[in-house]
């Protein structure tokens, strides 16, 4: 890895974080397929070690049961090792999704962002692959238009990523800008903690009954918008 005062091992079942003392962490989350991975190796490149990025295992919770409950309890675990462990606090979430149609993106999003909805403010949406664009100025303008929706109209907190060597620089410097802002704007103010998301240790009927209402999601928001 290209940083080893933030290193990340990488496994099927499991991951383990180190963070070094003086970081706060930003966590990468996003579907399978989202480009999180490749941004995290990004970063991890560029990083000054001013923040420590922790790529999290895709999140699927409705492929099936089994699924969700694995990656409900992985995520458990994580949060409990950074902030309980560690000390440090999560600072912002960055949500991967990968270029394609507007509205399979707004779908992807979505699908993520509706667990996090307590804490909109610290979320950054990050646009991977974005080299496949033919026209990235067009595309740029148009994507921070159609998923301003998402972050309470707020555009900045919308970046883009490709897999060429040229991005490297830009989304470092851009994310790092972002997350300082968004750092220095929530002093003081609510936390990232699973309480009251389907992340919380609950017991299984109020779990069930939180996913249901999660499930409604999507389907509102979607309504609601034109694609």
């Amino acid at each position: 890895m290209g940083n080893d005062n933030c290193c990340f091992s990488r496994g099927k079942q499991k991951k383990e974080t180190q963070i070094i003392e003086t970081q706060n962490c930003v966590l990468i989350i996003g579907q399978p397929g989202s480009g999180k991975s490749k941004l995290h190796q990004k970063l991890l490149k560029m990083n000054q070690n001013k923040f420590c990025f922790v790529d999290c295992l895709a999140i699927d919770l409705e492929e099936s049961i089994d699924k969700r409950e694995a990656f409900i309890n992985y995520f458990q675990n994580e949060y409990s090792q950074i902030t309980k462990r560690k000390q440090k606090q999560i600072i912002s979430l960055i949500v991967t999704v990968k270029f394609e149609r507007t509205d399979i993106m707004k779908r992807n999003l979505l699908s993520v962002i509706k667990y996090f909805q307590l804490f909109i403010d610290l979320i950054i949406i990050a646009v991977t692959h974005f080299d496949l664009s033919d026209n990235q100025q067009q595309d740029e303008d148009h994507l921070r238009n159609s998923l301003k929706f998402l972050l309470k109209n707020d555009q900045s907190r919308i970046v883009f990523s490709g897999n060429s060597d040229i991005y490297d620089n830009q989304i470092n410097q851009t994310l790092s800008t972002i997350i300082q802002k968004i750092e220095d704007g929530n002093k003081n103010k609510l936390a990232f903690t699973l309480q009251n998301t389907i992340f919380e240790k609950l017991d299984e009927t109020t779990q069930l009954n939180q996913l249901e209402d999660f499930s409604q999601y999507p389907k509102q928001q979607l309504q609601s918008k034109k694609f």
